[in-house]
């Protein structure tokens, strides 16, 4: 029987513990120098060898593996015990390092097999010696994941200076509102040629504001329309683009976070997102979000505007030329076209009108006649998981959401947008992980139930939005590794960003209390995560 134990490649960095059955830390030694042999063992484990057996040949140690392949270590580096023969003393302590007798563990291994210790394969060095210790099977597997990993988290601390985007408008004009666009240039540069899909970019512009609530913050959201199409990036070639200021969100990650879960739950399209570093007319502006903005396109929202498809957005700001609210309170707005023919508009507006009445009918969920005969009902479970999961002040049926119908088809939640108040990034019932906030939520119309609330009565629907949380629950769980590998990427630019932006004592209205600093935050925006997922897990 094989034994997977996990190899971290070391450092040559002696980390410790105290052999009783806590898990206190001792002083840790100096760096002993790693014996002869050591990383060609290591390299064997990392390509995937099987030790099969070890045994004494003349003055050295041979390693058989079960490839057919062996490796020679000299005596005086190398020793290998047998644990039927040599037990020594092991503890196991919360992260899965290890400690045996005095001396100091150098490998780390699964720490989920500490109830089988006399199983456990682990190696250790001193000074002078190579430690390896086999079970008393006769097959030991090192598995390399851990060391992949390793490596992985060491190349994104080497990749900690992000790209940077240089922004001069013509004769250094200031950009006032969201109207009007300021001629200018927009340089792109990957300034320690870490990346291989930035390729150095330059060209002319026009600049303005955008955003609704977020244009009123000290840091200014910008659109950015390029006078020819490129890509930026290594995102697809188009001409209009934006940068998320993210000035209410003190982990500068939500909408990214938001964006990976999009992808996870494969939507039609989701906005690509990248973090950088902006210069304004050669003043430093801080960390920003650069992405695609939210339009028709093939590359983008795909619809054939002039065949009769349309592209709307939930928005009780009612901000457009074209608006309306449906019969249950729900803010409807054309974004494309913006303004539709009278007959467009009308066929839509019943469209909606149709479909809300069905949901009120006795027979609402039949499979035929009822309400999935009006929407493309996977993409709405999908929409309801993220907003439900982060908990979006906006994603209740209010604001910042979009719906495609193309001619005579079904409506879609097509994409998701505007994440930086999710995820405990607000006050009350929303900073707290527990609690229904979409499903449950009641927009104060005449008919009550909003669109959700009314299909979780019906248990085919139930059942049809659990299936879909289980299918994604174990991508779902590696959101926290995902946090921090972003955060990793910023922990240069961060500290520039809130040099320029202090927002530790409080953003405007944003009624969420400051951790005081970036680490406890992106903490907070972890374990509000993890607690939220394990509660939608024992509700769905």
């Amino acid at each position: 029987m094989k034994i997977l134990s996990r190899i971290f490649a070391i450092s040559l960095c002696a980390l410790a513990f105290l052999l009783s059955g806590c898990t206190e830390k001792i002083e840790t030694p100096e760096t002993p120098k790693a014996p002869a042999g050591y990383l060609e063992l290591l390299q064997a484990y990392d390509s995937g060898k099987v030790i099969l057996s070890a045994q004494r040949q003349g003055p050295g140690c041979v390693l058989n593996f079960t490839d057919g392949s062996s490796l020679k270590i000299e005596d005086s580096s190398f020793i290998i015990y047998d644990c039927t023969k040599t037990v020594p003393q092991t503890v196991a302590v919360d992260n899965g390092w290890w400690k045996v007798g005095d001396l100091i563990l150098g490998i780390k291994v699964d720490s989920s097999l500490a109830d089988e210790q006399a199983s456990v394969v682990y190696a250790y060095f001193d000074a002078r010696t190579l430690y390896v210790y086999l079970s008393n099977r006769t097959e030991l597997v090192f598995n390399s994941k851990a060391s992949e990993e390793e490596n992985e988290a060491q190349e994104i601390e080497r990749r900690q200076n992000i790209p940077v985007i240089y922004i001069t408008t013509k004769n250094s004009a200031p950009i006032l509102d969201k109207e009007n666009y300021v001629d200018g240039t927009i340089v792109v540069k990957d300034p320690e040629g870490l990346y291989s899909d930035v390729k150095e970019f330059s060209a002319p512009m026009g600049i303005r504001g955008r955003g609704n609530s977020t244009w009123s913050f000290p840091k200014k959201p910008w659109k950015v329309k390029l006078k020819e199409k490129a890509s930026i990036l290594g995102m697809p070639a188009d001409k209009e683009w934006c940068l998320l200021a993210n000035y209410a969100d003190r982990t500068l990650l939500r909408n990214i976070v938001a964006m990976k879960l999009s992808e996870i739950c494969g939507f039609a399209w989701t906005p690509r997102m990248r973090s950088v570093e902006v210069y304004l007319n050669d003043e430093y502006q801080g960390v920003y979000t650069f992405c695609e903005h939210k339009k028709i396109s093939s590359d983008r929202v795909n619809l054939d505007i002039d065949a009769g498809d349309c592209y709307l957005e939930i928005e009780q700001q009612q901000d457009e030329t074209t608006c309306w609210w449906t019969k249950m309170g729900v803010p409807m707005m054309f974004s494309d076209p913006e303004e539709p023919s009278a007959a467009q508009l009308a066929e839509i507006k019943k469209f909606f009108s149709d479909f809300e009445d069905c949901l009120y009918r006795s027979d609402f969920n039949d499979p035929e006649t009822g309400y999935a005969k009006y929407i493309d009902v996977k993409s709405f479970i999908d929409y309801f998981i993220v907003q439900e999961l982060t908990k979006n002040t906006d994603g209740n049926l209010r604001k910042s959401s979009f719906i495609t119908r193309k001619k005579g088809q079904k409506l879609v939640m097509y994409h998701l947008w505007d994440f930086d108040l999710t995820l405990g990034n607000s006050g009350g019932f929303l900073h707290e992980p527990e609690g229904y906030w979409v499903k449950d939520y009641n927009p104060g119309c005449v008919i009550g139930d909003n669109w959700f609330n009314r299909m979780f009565r019906d248990p085919a629907f139930q059942k049809a939005v659990s299936t879909r949380w289980n299918e994604l629950l174990p991508q779902l769980r590696e959101i926290p590794k995902f946090i921090d590998q972003q955060a990793l990427y910023l922990d240069k630019a961060k500290d520039r960003n809130f040099e320029v932006w202090n927002i530790w004592d409080s953003v405007d209205w944003v009624d969420c209390p400051s951790l005081g600093s970036y680490e406890k935050e992106v903490e907070f925006l972890k374990e509000f995560y993890t607690d939220r997922l394990k509660w939608l897990d024992r509700e769905l």
